[in-house]
C-alpha cells in the first residue's frame, strides 16, 4: 500500500471517528469514576466522596460514610488530609454532618485549602459502637476544576422553560414539577440583576449515594426567598419524556452540555454580576444552601453582589 493511499484511509478513519463522537448525544459525558469510593474495611465501612471535581485553592469536600448497617450519623468526624506527591501537607479539618432535609440520612462536609495538585490521601476517624473507626481513601487535585469554579463568569446558555414545551413533562423526569422553577432560562436569570441558584439534575434517574431530592431543596428555598433571587432547575436531559419509557435513549440537554459537567448532579449559585460565587457537586441540603443564600438578602449582601449592576 503506497503512503498517500495509507494516509487518506487514516485521515478517513479519523474522521469518521471524529463524527460519531459529536453526533452521538448518548455518549456519556462522565467520563471519570463517580463516586469515589474508598475499600470497604475489615469492620464493614466505606466513605463515598461526593465532590471528585477539585481545584487548587479551597473546596467543598462532601463524603458518605457507609457501614454494612446504613449511613453513619454523627454531628461530626475529623478529616485529615495528606499531599502524597512531591509536597509533605497534612491539614486536619472537622467536616460536620447535614441531613438531608426530610431523609435520615446525610453528608459530611468540610471547607478545605488544597495548595497542590496531584494525588491526595485522607482519613477519616470517629468511633462507633464504642470503638475507635479509621477509614482511609485517596483523590486528584487538578490545576483547574472541569465544572465551573468560584469566581469564573457563568456560563450564558439558554435553558427550557416553559415557554419553549407543550407539555410540563417535557421539563422534567421528577413526578412533581413546580413552575417557578422554569420561568426564567439561566441566561435570562443572570441578566435580571437577582442571584440565582442553578440545579442541574434528573429527578427520576438519581445515578448513585451521592444523589438526593434536589429540586425539592430548590422548591423549598423558593418559595421562602422568592422574589428576592431566581431559581432554575435545568434537566440534564433534553428529551425526559421519551426517557421514561426507554432508558437507554436519553439525549444530554444543550444547557447541561455547555457547562461541561462532569457528573450528573450539581447546584451553583451566581451572584448579581453573574459570577459563581458557590458550588455544590452532589446532593446540597437546604441548611447548608440556606446558610450561604440568606447573606444575599441581607444589606451588606445586596451592597456587595448587587448594586454593582
Amino acid at each position: 500500500m503506497s503512503y498517500k493511499k495509507f494516509f487518506s484511509i487514516f485521515l478517513f478513519c479519523i474522521g469518521i471517528t471524529t463524527l460519531a463522537i459529536f453526533c452521538n448525544e448518548h455518549v456519556d459525558p462522565f467520563s471519570n469514576e463517580y463516586p469515589i469510593k474508598s475499600p470497604i474495611t475489615q469492620e464493614g465501612y466505606q466513605i463515598v466522596l461526593a465532590t471528585t471535581d477539585l481545584g487548587i485553592g479551597e473546596n467543598r469536600f462532601a463524603f458518605i460514610v457507609l457501614s454494612d448497617k446504613g449511613f453513619i450519623n454523627r454531628d461530626y468526624i475529623v478529616v485529615t488530609f495528606y499531599a502524597t506527591a512531591n509536597h509533605i501537607h497534612e491539614s486536619k479539618n472537622t467536616a460536620q454532618f447535614m441531613y438531608w432535609d426530610d431523609l435520615n440520612r446525610g453528608s459530611f462536609v468540610a471547607n478545605e485549602i488544597f495548595p497542590y495538585p496531584g494525588k491526595w490521601d485522607f482519613k477519616v476517624d470517629f468511633v462507633d459502637n464504642k470503638k475507635d473507626i479509621s477509614i482511609n481513601g485517596t483523590f486528584t487535585v487538578n490545576k483547574k476544576t472541569v465544572a465551573p469554579d468560584k469566581g469564573d463568569k457563568a456560563p450564558t446558555e439558554k435553558s427550557k422553560t416553559l415557554d419553549d414545551v407543550v407539555s410540563f413533562q417535557e421539563l422534567s423526569t421528577g413526578n412533581v414539577i413546580d413552575l417557578e422553577l422554569y420561568r426564567h432560562s439561566i441566561n435570562e436569570a443572570i441578566k435580571s440583576g437577582k442571584p440565582t441558584v442553578v440545579t442541574f439534575s434528573s429527578p427520576a434517574f438519581c445515578r448513585d449515594e451521592t444523589c438526593g431530592p434536589q429540586v425539592k431543596v430548590l422548591q423549598k428555598l423558593s418559595t421562602r426567598l422568592n422574589p428576592s433571587m431566581n431559581f432554575i432547575h435545568v434537566e440534564i436531559y433534553n428529551n425526559p419524556v421519551e426517557l421514561q419509557n426507554d432508558s437507554k435513549s436519553g439525549l444530554y440537554s444543550e444547557a447541561f452540555k455547555k457547562w461541561g459537567l462532569p457528573s450528573s448532579q450539581w447546584t451553583f449559585i451566581i451572584n448579581c454580576i453573574g459570577e459563581i460565587s458557590h458550588r455544590y457537586q452532589g446532593f446540597v441540603s437546604s441548611e447548608e444552601l440556606y446558610k450561604t443564600l440568606r447573606f444575599y438578602i441581607t444589606e451588606e449582601g445586596i451592597k456587595n453582589h448587587c448594586l454593582a449592576t
